[in-house]
């Protein structure tokens, strides 16, 4: 009963023009659920939820994204007439600390370039830091979107919603070596459509070790807190950038604002270097 139920919560998802992304994570966070209460959906109460998102270890980002999963499913459950009541409804609000970037350094960026990545991984790296995509976003480039009369590529972001971009000049050269009629990144062993983020994911992470960089927290995602970041670096009016990273708000925009690394750097070395004394000239001071 519950598998149908999460069949057909994909299924009402689908309809509301949700992406495929959001539907599959959804449905690991709900498969998790069930198995942790080990009760049907139709019985979980509130203090089954609370128990799961409360457990130990989880960070904050993903108890909210838990949090937002449950009540989206357990108010379908309710518009279904499965169940008269929601428990999601009642769970708190997660409190989750502002977050900040992790962007990979433009050397970086140059030495999983340089690092023995072959072909097309090297293209996911190059659309992921270029045009500051999601891994999912990257997965399915097709041909059709890329413009090179008009310099845009089409994509489609969160919600759904299919937006048309300016084409980077690298990426415009990269498109003139790739598929022009088909996915730039099809699924292997004769799989039909494009591979899945989670296969971007994993050959860009390659990447990043053999290019010997260890940072946990330096993930494929921060090539495109790179992208943000470094257009703020180069003075992009942040509402520009707000739009090229396909933000719903520009307050999520806004934590690309803060001072980089790059530039705390730059700023302590403007301090003049001074010789440092071999003695404390103690003695000198209590001779004179």
């Amino acid at each position: 009963m519950d598998t149908y139920l999460l069949d057909q919560f994909a299924a009402y998802q689908r309809a509301k023009n949700l992406s495929e992304n959001t539907i599959r994570n959804r449905r690991s966070i709900l498969s998790g659920l069930s198995t942790a209460v080990g009760s049907p959906f139709a019985e979980m109460t509130l203090g089954d939820l609370r128990l799961r998102i409360g457990r130990p270890d989880i960070a904050a980002g993903s108890r909210r994204t838990e949090r937002g999963a449950m009540i989206a499913f357990f108010t379908f459950l309710c518009e279904d007439g499965i169940r008269t009541d929601n428990p999601a409804a009642r769970l708190a609000p997660v409190e989750a600390p502002k977050g900040e970037p992790r962007p990979f350094t433009r050397e970086q960026v140059d030495a999983m370039l340089t690092s023995g990545a072959y072909k097309r991984t090297r293209a996911m790296i190059l659309v992921g830091y270029y045009q500051g995509f999601r891994v999912s976003s990257i997965a399915r480039v097709h041909g059709h979107d890329v413009d090179l009369t008009a310099m845009t590529i089409r994509t489609v972001g969160k919600g759904g919603k299919v937006r048309t971009l300016p084409l980077h000049p690298v990426i415009a050269d990269l498109a003139k070596h790739m598929p022009p009629d088909t996915w730039w990144f099809p699924a292997r062993k004769g799989a039909s459509g494009h591979i899945r983020g989670a296969a971007v994911t994993n050959l860009i992470t390659r990447a990043k070790k053999r290019a010997g960089i260890r940072d946990p927290d330096l993930t494929p995602h921060s090539l495109r807190h790179a992208f943000g970041t470094d257009l703020v670096e180069e003075g992009v009016d942040i509402r520009v950038v707000k739009e090229l990273m396909m933000h719903e708000s520009l307050a999520t925009t806004q934590i690309y604002t803060g001072v980089s690394a790059r530039r705390k750097q730059e700023g302590i070395r403007t301090l003049p270097a001074r010789e440092i004394p071999r003695q404390s000239g103690r003695g000198a001071r209590i001779a004179a």
